[in-house]
């Protein structure tokens, strides 16, 4: 699926059309330009305030009301959007996605459905979207049979998103065998395993199948790598003899059912594009926190991290609350924002205290160089684990190892460091960091040398990894084949200091003086740590030869 579309919030390249004469309107102008301005900055509110100011001036405008609605949507801005959708796509020259919108917005009662058809038919995705929406204002119209009875137009790579939608039909219908067999089909063929085990569990449950509802669920948590949290929760509600959740709302079944197709988006359309639709899905239900976090990470995506925050923020009480103030603080941590991070994580973990804040607090810790408190927290959460009976988590080993490292335990850390790779031996970075740190001290160089061999066979495409390979080579004396490798490093991390001094180093045994001159200095102009910039330095006043060898 390929779609290709103008977006005018974020693209500004966007042309105005021919016949459109926005300099014999000064207020209309001033507006537009404010507002496309205000897009190209992030600033998405302001854009859709200045949107609407602009199309008040001219409600005839279909090309402002395009934008109105477009950069209102992106937004969430949707009293706005309910303005701006009627004239974008209620006319059959309408905009598609105005006219999706006003569907959905009719079967949250906020509007009317558009009262014209499009004359361009809808491309595969949008028919499919389309349809669903239909369905559901069967459903909301009391007419949820018609809706059942209607034909089923299997989509290329849509089939498990389909029958997500059409089980929640059935059992708005009543048909309960059938209602079964779709959440069976959508558990087996949607790749979306923790969304499709919460909603064909609550189906169980609501038929008095608790038993197999938590089967369903501990088989989810057990096998897992990262076990969905609404799933966690749905056990432990079982667990306690709980209520049901109840059946969906027409909104809320329509949120769930174009919030898959939404989200496969992700992968075959602009990011702006997804966003676009899951804020439809929003739309249809504010209170469907899955949605809200997915959309989060792709305004996180279009740089739009005012918007991500409140939309993270948005999740304020459920089972996924905790995951978004912790995706929450991690994006702003990310984005240069480390005092404000710091802080927030410190709430998180002063509020709740449960594993994922304090590992999120001590990764914030020991990225500012804070390691003892770090790991005061990895050592907590260890010793839960253990007296729980869980299985250790290389990372927190691998971690709290890294910052015995950085307090000059070498000794503990290397500990750590095995035991990391004993419970995960094919973790390239696990590999990597203790191969290199063998061969960086000169000890056990040969085992360090196959354990980064070993990472870079995991990982080719990691600059950081083949700068250890090459490294090693040095270290054996291989000149020409660490020249290859770091070559290589540099290519794939052009901006690893690190990685162009060792190549520097590997010139300049290779007797390729000048070259490894460059080096050097690129490494020097790039470094922030003064250790290195004191060591390239020597190097470029007095020759490879003069110089430590190593940091340790």
């Amino acid at each position: 699926m390929r779609i290709v579309l103008c977006l005018p919030v974020l693209a500004v390249s966007c042309a105005v059309p021919h016949g459109f004469e926005l300099q014999e309107e000064p207020n209309v102008y001033g507006a537009f330009l404010a507002a496309r301005y205000a897009g190209a900055a992030r600033e998405t509110s302001a854009s859709s305030r200045l949107y609407a100011d602009a199309l008040s001036h001219d409600p005839a405008s279909g090309f402002l009301s395009e934008r109105a609605f477009y950069s209102s949507l992106l937004a969430g801005d949707f009293a706005r959007a309910d303005e701006a959708a009627r004239p974008a796509g209620d006319h059959e020259n309408g905009l598609q996605l105005a006219h999706i919108y006003l569907k959905a917005a009719a079967i949250t009662g906020r509007a009317r459905p558009p009262g014209a058809e499009l004359s361009d038919s809808f491309g595969p995705f949008a028919a499919m979207i389309s349809t669903m929406l239909d369905d559901w204002a069967l459903v909301r119209a009391g007419r949820a049979d018609a809706a059942a009875d209607r034909p089923v137009t299997p989509t290329a790579g849509l089939t498990g998103h389909l029958m997500i939608h059409r089980a929640m039909i059935l059992e708005s219908a009543g048909r309960m065998d059938a209602a079964n067999e779709a959440y069976r089909a959508a558990y087996s063929s949607l790749d979306m395993e923790g969304f499709s085990t919460v909603l064909r569990g609550a189906f169980l449950e609501r038929q008095g199948r608790t038993d197999e509802a938590r089967q369903l669920y501990m088989r989810h948590l057990q096998r897992a790598s990262s076990p969905d949290l609404e799933v966690r929760a749905a056990l432990a509600r079982v667990d306690a003899g709980g209520r049901p959740p109840p059946r969906h709302t027409p909104a809320q079944g329509a949120a769930r059912a174009l919030f898959a197709p939404a989200a496969l988006l992700n992968a075959s359309a602009p990011a702006e594009y997804a966003a676009l639709y899951l804020r439809l899905v929003q739309s249809l239900d504010p209170q469907f926190h899955r949605n809200t976090l997915f959309l989060a990470t792709m305004l996180d995506r279009l740089g739009l991290e005012a918007d991500a925050i409140t939309a993270f923020d948005a999740v304020r009480s459920g089972p996924l609350a905790e995951q978004a103030q912790v995706d929450a603080a991690w994006m702003m941590f990310r984005t240069g924002r480390q005092t404000d991070a710091l802080a927030r994580a410190r709430a998180i973990a002063a509020d709740t205290m449960s594993e994922q804040p304090r590992l999120l607090l001590a990764d914030i810790y020991r990225l500012t160089g804070h390691c003892p408190e770090a790991g005061a927290l990895y050592d907590t959460v260890m010793a839960e684990r253990e007296a729980g009976g869980f299985e250790q988590d290389w990372r927190h080993v691998f971690y709290r190892a890294v910052c015995l490292q950085i307090a000059g335990d070498w000794q503990g850390a290397e500990a750590g460091f095995l035991q990391a790779l004993e419970l995960s031996p094919d973790e390239a970075r696990v590999l990597n960091h203790l191969g290199y740190n063998w061969i960086v001290l000169g000890h056990r160089v040969d085992e360090g040398f196959a354990l980064v061999e070993r990472a870079a066979e995991l990982a080719p495409d990691n600059g950081a990894i083949l700068d250890s390979l090459g490294w090693g080579h040095f270290k054996l004396g291989r000149y020409d084949e660490a020249v290859e490798w770091l070559e290589r490093a540099v290519e794939l991390s052009p901006a690893n200091p690190t990685i162009h001094w060792h190549l520097g180093d590997a010139y300049a045994r290779t007797g390729r003086e000048l070259e490894a001159g460059f080096q050097w200095r690129r490494a020097r102009d790039l470094t922030n740590d003064p250790r290195e910039e004191a060591l390239i330095e020597i190097r470029l006043a007095e020759g490879l030869d003069a110089a430590p060898a190593d940091i340790e």
